[in-house]
């Protein structure tokens, strides 16, 4: 299951095949697939996946919700 996330703090992430870097900005939605065990994580950005340490992306995005039934 994913889950969408609102970056509110910008930092950096990195493809795991090429090794380039993102910068990740305030206002960004990016996915997270939930079950992941570990210090680092894999998040998902327009069908790219980038590996980001656990507490970085805790620190950095907060929970978007989808809305509510009021």
């Amino acid at each position: 299951m994913e889950h969408k996330y609102s970056v509110i703090q910008a930092f950096k992430a990195t493809e795991p095949i090429s090794g380039r870097e993102r910068q990740f900005g305030p206002g960004e939605i990016v996915l997270f697939h939930t079950g992941q065990a570990g210090s680092t994580i894999t998040i998902e950005v327009d069908s790219s996946l980038y590996l980001v340490e656990r507490s970085i992306f805790k620190t950095c995005c907060r929970f978007k919700n989808e809305g509510s039934l009021a």
